[in-house]
């Protein structure tokens, strides 16, 4: 079913996911932002994983322009006030997945 290069997308993905919850756990447990926006910030990143995972073309579309939103709130934090590591580490993933997101439907049209 998967290709080489399909599995290494999906492989790389998963990373950069793990990375970008990673980062803002740390800010949860240094008391940068509590536990309640940390949950409102994952669980529209949790939905699109999922259904990323089953590889839905459309859902690579509206998740680059969901991760858009995500982009503005980081940029602001990043640009706006003294940057703090955690959220540049943030505006790099972020900035990441977007580029990675845009090509997995070419990922999966040559899949088939």
């Amino acid at each position: 079913m998967f290709n080489i290069y399909t599995q290494k997308y999906t492989n790389f993905t998963h990373v950069i996911f793990l990375s970008l919850f990673l980062v803002k756990l740390i800010n949860v447990l240094q008391n940068r932002i509590d536990f309640l926006q940390f949950l409102a910030w994952v669980l529209p990143l949790v939905t699109f994983y999922y259904f990323l995972n089953k590889l839905i073309v459309r859902t690579y579309q509206w998740f680059c322009f969901f991760l858009m939103i995500y982009f503005l709130f980081s940029s602001l934090r990043v640009f706006g006030t003294v940057p703090h590591w955690l959220d540049i580490g943030e505006l790099l993933c972020i900035c990441l997945l977007f580029v990675h997101i845009m090509f997995g439907p070419k990922t999966i049209k040559n899949m088939k």
